[in-house]
């Protein structure tokens, strides 16, 4: 099955296709659809002319003819609903680079709520040349994080076998949450080699994931509806973008 994958081609003006076509050259049948973020911005003058539309889409397109990829871009539009239309039909969006500065940009220029109302999983890059090298996961029993790593899996499990995966646990309350864990953990030692498991406190939950974060090279952190609280409150994005910690979500 075809794996269709957005991204915005005017919020990183280095964006190059071939980077994401490296990417996730390992995944066989894929296509690109790329979209013009600034069609949806707050503020009017900060929108992107069509002349530049015409000629940014022009380069990528004559990229992907080289690359033979598979590549089209969202016509314009002025409102929200046929980007969030495009996203419910897409396997994932991804955004690159991850930096504060970023961060804050789509949560107060773009359009309001953009991390909520993406309906597929995210990939937050911070930097798509550069692989992780470690992976987190948060299990926090909500199941938009089974989403996100099932989604997760299906993209990078395949060329992270020998990467370190740590999950990440809240303690369980009864005995059905419990089994859940278990048969989780059974479940990632038939992808990865290295799993390790670290309990973590139900206070103050994502600083303890940001700590933990912090202490690891280039990880990814794959987490679920969570992930939206992190994004939203400065100081712990802040955080997360210093220690060039990549995020991969899904909020569904």
């Amino acid at each position: 099955m075809n794996k269709q994958i957005l991204f915005p081609v005017d919020f990183n003006t280095g964006v190059q296709l071939a980077d994401y076509a490296n990417l996730f050259a390992h995944v066989d049948k894929k296509s690109f659809v790329g979209f013009f973020l600034r069609d949806f911005n707050k503020v009017a003058r900060q929108k992107i002319s069509e002349a530049q539309k015409i000629t940014l889409q022009h380069d990528l397109q004559k990229e992907a003819d080289q690359l033979s990829v598979d590549f089209d871009v969202i016509k314009n539009t002025t409102t929200n609903n046929l980007l969030l239309n495009q996203c419910r039909f897409s396997d994932l969006l991804i955004v690159n680079p991850l930096t504060e500065e970023n961060v804050q940009q789509l949560n107060n220029v773009f359009p309001d709520h953009f991390f909520e109302l993406v309906a597929c999983p995210v990939f937050l890059a911070e930097d798509v040349t550069r692989p992780f090298e470690e992976i987190l996961v948060l299990f926090d029993y909500d199941h938009s994080g089974l989403v996100a790593l099932k989604s997760f899996l299906s993209f990078f499990g395949k060329v992270s076998r020998e990467k370190k995966l740590t999950l990440l646990t809240v303690s369980p309350d009864d005995a059905p949450e419990i089994h859940l864990e278990k048969y989780l953990v059974s479940y990632l030692q038939k992808f990865f080699n290295d799993v390790g498991i670290a309990p973590l406190r139900k206070e103050n939950l994502l600083e303890q994931v940001i700590s933990h974060a912090s202490r690891l090279p280039r990880p990814v952190l794959v987490l679920g509806h969570s992930a939206i609280q992190l994004l939203n409150n400065h100081d712990l994005a802040r955080q997360l973008t210093h220690h060039q910690t990549a995020v991969f979500y899904s909020n569904i």
